[in-house]
């Protein structure tokens, strides 16, 4: 029987056996030094998962993403878009008006709560609150502007037929304190700098249940 000593070969037919390898494991099967394992996946071509930091490989020839270019392997992910940090930009970056966390965790299959919150306070993406909960958008501007004035379109049209959260409504009045003559729609700008969401039907709905006249 030919024995096979070409380790890119034989790292080649180990792939084949398993789809995913660590780096540990890979050195301690072929009995190469880490440094000649990431040369023979270099000359080869691989994808790290986006998932459990990074830790797995496989083949470029082996994942079939699917049209979100993503491609798991039992609760092992992997992405053409690169890390998971990288993955999230890109699926905010590309979404029509921003993404929950929770969509963006079904998306991925995969926790990202703390890595959003470590993106938006180094400006990697943009964050906003509305209907009780942070929806995220893209970091470019141009881009952040465009998901808004859809975001807000959207919310609008659902707040006329629901009630403001308690934190929009201490917001709203807070504001009208603040800003005695301005108008629902002013109202609703202010507010909206202050990353929530209140129509200005909405807040028209509002001062109404309590009696306040506000044009």
């Amino acid at each position: 029987m030919k024995i096979n000593h070409d380790p890119s070969e034989r790292l080649n037919e180990l792939f084949q056996r398993q789809k995913c390898w660590m780096i540990a494991n890979l050195t301690e099967t072929l009995c190469y030094a880490t440094i000649s394992i990431r040369r023979f996946l270099k000359e080869l071509g691989y994808w790290r998962s986006f998932t459990h930091n990074n830790k797995w490989y496989t083949l470029r020839s082996i994942p079939k993403f699917d049209g979100n270019g993503l491609w798991f392997y039992q609760d092992i992910g992997f992405s053409r878009h690169g890390s998971l940090k990288q993955t999230i930009s890109h699926f905010v970056d590309h979404s029509l008006e921003g993404l929950p966390a929770s969509e963006l965790a079904n998306l991925i299959k995969h926790p990202c709560h703390a890595l959003l919150n470590q993106m938006v306070k180094c400006k990697q993406i943009n964050r906003f609150k509305a209907l009780g909960h942070f929806i995220y958008l893209s970091a470019d501007r141009t881009k952040y502007d465009h998901q808004f004035a859809s975001l807000r379109g959207t919310l609008a049209s659902q707040a006329r037929s629901q009630q403001l959260t308690p934190q929009a409504a201490i917001q709203v009045f807070a504001e009208a304190i603040k800003n005695p003559e301005a108008s629902c729609e002013q109202l609703a700008a202010l507010t909206a700098q202050k990353n929530i969401i209140a129509s200005p039907d909405a807040i028209a709905c509002l001062f109404g249940k309590h009696g306040i006249k506000k044009n």
